[in-house]
């Protein structure tokens, strides 16, 4: 596993769950609590992998 993609792609899904959570409480609030915490969680596990994967031509070049 290649260090330097899991250093982009853990901050990615931090800004993915930070931002997901600030929308849902702001514009969703009738939502559930756990609910909303699934969904951010889901949409950042989501993005996380698909930064990963994105990002290995990128590691694979630079090597």
């Amino acid at each position: 596993m290649n260090m330097k993609r899991v250093k982009v792609a853990i901050p990615i899904a931090i800004v993915v769950a930070a931002l997901s959570l600030w929308i849902l409480e702001k514009d969703h609030s009738a939502v559930p609590l756990t609910a909303r915490i699934l969904i951010a969680a889901g949409g950042a596990l989501l993005s996380g992998v698909i930064a990963f994967f994105l990002l290995q031509g990128d590691a694979d070049r630079n090597e």
